[in-house]
């Protein structure tokens, strides 16, 4: 019955982040870092080659991550701006973006799963 729906509905959730992880794992493999160099790209609304409080947060927010609050971007982009000059270059960004996307694509699935 209902319980062995939730067992099998939580082995699934498990089985799917465990996967994500192993994706995101793959960040600093020739594949992991083309994947990353789009993602910023597509992420660079304007195109001048970093990115700005506005864009992470839309970008963020295009994936799905709508219960990411204004204070935890906040964060994300203090973690990241190493140079601490306002924006996201491309290095900070690969630096990053594995552990935002990790811990995020985790709460995703579980949220629509």
């Amino acid at each position: 019955g209902d319980d062995q729906l939730n067992k099998l509905r939580g082995k699934v959730i498990s089985l799917h982040s465990n996967l994500i992880k192993d994706f995101v794992s793959t960040y600093d493999s020739a594949f992991g870092q083309a994947v990353l160099k789009s993602l910023f790209e597509v992420s660079d609304l304007d195109k001048d080659g970093k990115l700005s409080r506005d864009e992470v947060a839309t970008a963020l927010r295009s994936l799905g991550f709508e219960w990411l609050k204004d204070k935890q971007i906040d964060g994300i982009i203090k973690r990241a701006d190493t140079d601490e000059n306002g924006y996201i270059c491309i290095d900070e960004f690969c630096a990053e973006a594995p552990r935002t996307l990790s811990t995020n694509l985790v709460k995703l699935a579980k949220k629509n799963g």
